[in-house]
């Protein structure tokens, strides 16, 4: 392999068990593209343009803007910055959220709500907590989850889906830095450190009217973007090698060349979390025996039962001029947002939700 023109050149010189690009064996030197997996002897390897990592992240990921992100979500950690994390389903928001607690030295727990999770009408009641008498059942008080967490972190997992009365009073908890428990009169200091989480565009919550914008822009401190694994699969074997070292009893996995292959080639639109189901259904029908092409999931083995990571564009939301200005940029930049954000002054979690409503994707001009 040889760098030619700015460019890879793959040429296998006669090896007895060859080389293979996309499945077919090389019999000639063949220029191959960034992001790239070629295969020999039966150990599979990316091609990147951009520089190797050489430290661990988070994750144990090895792409590079992925430490760059996690790295930054560390500085901020130790502040008292809010941070609001957004990502497909899947993706770790809740194992990043972990790691800002654990990085920001706060002495409290870090309590983890599941917004979408919590009943309509207890909601403000297992926030905010309650005093004995409040309503019927209220049989003794209860602090509530806020106050559970002071002196530590709140993770609001899925904010989106907050009622609009319950929005509110998490304004008040956020603005006044006290809460006042259902029937009380009194209300009780809290110190939190608020991490938020969705897989939803807040400021499209906003526009539809499902979002306050006042708390929005009180979450709204460091935003923190996890990309798809879809968009990062050379991070695939230290992923699996992680969940294998968790999850197996022997901590180890085999896999025949075939069941790699098709494991690469996947979208994974529930990233992560499909990724783990994947290999510990297809260890458990295995047993002893290499994970077989056979052993993994329909949609895996074949693409055309893919579901499409990405829904299908809703026309009346995409602007041609901005969409046409991005373009430019993003070809101008070679898919850098950090600097397509500078070149149009603006943040790039702005430069993110442009591009996710005009159905762009950073990868592409790379």
């Amino acid at each position: 392999m040889r760098r030619v023109r700015g460019e890879w050149e793959l040429e296998d010189l006669g090896s007895r068990n060859g080389t293979f690009l996309l499945e077919q064996r090389l019999s000639r030197s063949t220029v191959i593209q960034d992001a790239q997996f070629f295969e020999m002897a039966r150990f599979f390897f990316m091609v990147r343009s951009g520089p190797a990592a050489t430290e661990q992240s988070l994750l144990q990921a090895l792409d590079p803007r992925v430490i760059a992100s996690v790295q930054a979500l560390f500085q901020v950690a130790v502040s008292s910055v809010p941070i609001l994390i957004q990502g497909e389903t899947g993706t770790g928001k809740e194992v990043h959220a972990r790691a800002a607690h654990e990085a920001s030295r706060r002495a409290g727990r870090f309590v983890a709500v599941n917004c979408g999770a919590l009943p309509a009408t207890m909601v403000e009641a297992q926030m905010f907590g309650h005093v004995r008498g409040a309503f019927t059942g209220a049989v003794r008080d209860e602090p509530g989850l806020v106050r559970m967490a002071t002196g530590g972190t709140l993770f609001l997992d899925e904010i989106a889906d907050l009622g609009p009365s319950a929005q509110a009073a998490l304004l008040r908890v956020l603005q006044e830095r006290e809460v006042l428990p259902i029937g009380g009169r009194i209300p009780v200091p809290v110190d939190l450190r608020i991490v938020s989480a969705t897989h939803r565009d807040l400021d499209e919550e906003v526009r539809e009217g499902r979002f306050r914008d006042d708390l929005l822009a009180r979450l709204r401190g460091y935003e923190h973007l996890l990309s798809p694994l879809r968009h990062r699969r050379s991070d695939l074997g230290q992923l699996a090698a992680a969940i294998v070292k968790e999850a197996l009893p022997t901590g180890r996995l085999a896999l025949a060349p075939a069941a790699a292959r098709a494991l690469l080639k996947y979208d994974y639109p529930y990233n992560v979390r499909e990724l783990r189901q994947i290999l510990l259904a297809a260890a458990a029908l295995s047993g002893e025996a290499p994970i077989a092409v056979g052993h993994l999931p329909a949609r895996v083995q074949n693409p055309a039962l893919q579901r499409k990571a990405t829904p299908l564009l809703d026309e009346e939301k995409i602007d041609p001029e901005l969409r046409a200005r991005l373009v430019e940029q993003l070809t101008a930049h070679q898919g850098n947002v950090a600097a397509v954000a500078r070149a149009m002054s603006k943040a790039p979690a702005q430069i993110h939700r442009w591009m996710k409503r005009n159905g762009l994707d950073p990868a592409d001009y790379r």
